[in-house]
Parts: structure tokens; sequence; C-alpha cells
């Protein structure tokens, strides 16, 4: 008995100190709500069709609140050629917890968006949450563009990884997203070559409500941006494949902002090729909250992304 008692006073500060310790899982917490405290990062993923996307996302060593409109990682204009659908954000979705803690949101499949869509968000570290999004159409889809969206706190600066200009000189590399009297009342695009910039501005961007007016700018090296905070120097770094995102978009740096800087947005343009009818194509976007995070840091997280297996 003595022995037993022994043993299993040894093992329970163990348990303990485990079953007090943050999860990287999602708990539901409502409707369509399910909350999150990684120990780094605590917040909620809202999937109740209201507003779509993880707001609050707390820093938990400050106490601030990352995000603000409707969140990160929310899925906003949906498009082919010569086509708008039903915003991600207002259209019926349904919702399921995994056994592993993470979320799958559901879009179904109608006549006026004949595709379905899945979401899988899962945290893979207390710093980052991956983003699944695969796409299964129903009929031929040409040029099928998921446009995502993430609105940030005022302090967060943009910065997109470019290519240098081929008339300049130096290396690819973040480039801070800041206005000049050249671009300023338009949004910037980074495309990844010149068939995207051509999905840009093949006219989806003036159809329906909110038309925008698109600056098509540099060509992304990679598809990585940046927001940084540079005080508290948090970054908020997005990561993805090349063959998975075509472009990314953002408000310049103004301060103060006008009604273009201060939506405080990166998007990812994702998809980008002709989608065909039955056949389920997916895109992965990668997001690190942390400090500290380098532009040699961010190449290397972006290596490690692209050698994962889909």
């Amino acid at each position: 008995m003595h022995r037993r008692w022994t043993a299993l006073c040894m093992c329970l500060p163990a348990f303990v100190a485990a079953a007090g310790e943050p999860e990287l899982a999602f708990k539901p917490s409502g409707e369509g709500l399910f909350a999150f405290d990684t120990g780094a990062l605590k917040g909620t993923l809202r999937a109740d069709g209201k507003c779509q996307g993880i707001i609050p996302l707390v820093d938990t060593r400050s106490g601030a609140n990352l995000a603000h409109s409707v969140g990160v990682l929310s899925y906003y204009r949906l498009f082919s050629t010569g086509k708008r659908y039903a915003d991600g954000r207002s259209r019926p979705t349904t919702n399921k917890l995994l056994p592993d803690g993470a979320v799958k949101i559901h879009w179904p499949a109608d006549e006026a968006n004949p595709f379905e869509m899945e979401a899988l968000f899962r945290w893979k570290s207390p710093t980052t949450i991956d983003l699944e999004t695969t796409v299964k159409p129903t009929q031929d889809l040409p040029r099928f563009e998921v446009f995502l969206s993430s609105y940030f706190a005022k302090e967060f600066r943009s910065f997109v990884y470019v290519k240098p200009a081929r008339y300049g000189s130096g290396k690819p590399g973040f480039l801070a997203a800041d206005v000049s009297p050249l671009l300023q009342g338009t949004y910037l695009a980074f495309p990844r070559d010149l068939a995207a910039a051509q999905i840009v501005l093949d006219g989806r961007w003036e159809l329906g409500h909110n038309p925008v007016q698109w600056s098509v700018t540099r060509y992304l090296a990679a598809p990585m941006a940046m927001r940084r905070d540079e005080k508290s120097d948090l970054t908020a770094l997005f990561l993805s494949r090349p063959e998975d995102c075509f472009a990314i978009e953002t408000p310049y740096n103004m301060t103060p902002p006008d009604g273009v800087a201060g939506h405080y947005s990166t998007y990812l343009s994702l998809f980008g090729g002709d989608l065909k009818a039955g056949q389920a194509t997916a895109a992965r976007v990668r997001l690190v909250i942390d400090r500290g995070i380098t532009e040699q840091r961010a190449v290397e997280l972006c290596r490690q992304l692209a050698a994962e297996k889909r």
C-alpha cells in the first residue's frame, strides 16, 4: 500500500501540471462559437454566420486584442471569371468540433453558389494556426478565387515579401506598404506573376457592392505578408504555398489613416486556377503570431510549409 501511495504521489504533480496547461484545441463556447487558449494567444473562433472569423484574438502577455472588425482569417469575397458569389461571411454554414480540437466549417452548394467549401482551423503550436480551405464545384469554375481577409489593431503596419524591381537592385525582402501620392485612394495588390495580375484586373472587383480599385505594384517573391507592431515587436506572419496563393493585397500604411488605410487589413487571394466540376481542390494558409520574427526566420517558416506533405 505504501509503495502504491508513493508511486501515485510521484505521478500526481505531473498530472496536475498537464491538466492546468493551455491546450492547442478549440472548445465550444456558444452556438457556432469556439474558444481557445494556447498560452500565447486566446480568443474565439466565430462560425455563427454573423461574424465569421477569429475575434477577439488576445496576446496573453500584454492582454491586447490584436483583431478588429470581423477579425482574423475570415472568408470574404468569392469569385470566378465574370462572376461574384455570395460573400463567405454571410452564407449559411454548419460547423463541427473534431476530436483533435480542430474546427471544420462547411458551406453547402446551392443554385447561386455552385460549389461546396470547407474550412479546417487547427492549432499547430501556441503561436501558429493552420487554415485549410477545400472547394468542390458542382460545375466548372474558371479562375476561381477565395479572398481571405484579416483585420488587425491599428498599431500593426503592413509588409509584403516581394521580388526586386526589374530595373532595380537588391534581393527579395519585406517591403513596407507605405502610402505615396501615386497610390493614395487605391488598395495595393502584389500578384505572383503576370497571369495572377490579370486575374486581379479582369473586372471581378467591379461586380456587386463595394467595388475596389487596385494598384498592382510588385510581384511576390513568396506568398508571405506581415502585420507588425514595431513597438511591442509582435508580428502576425501569413504564409502560404505559391500554388495556393496567387496574390496578397493590403491597404497602405498611413498616419493618420484615410478611408483605405483605416482598414488595417491583409488579404490573401487563394486558388486562382480553373476548378473542374466534382474535383476537390485545397489551399493552405498558416498564421504565426509571435515576437522576434526576423526576415530570416520568416523565410525558414515559409520553406518549412512548402516542404510539408499535403
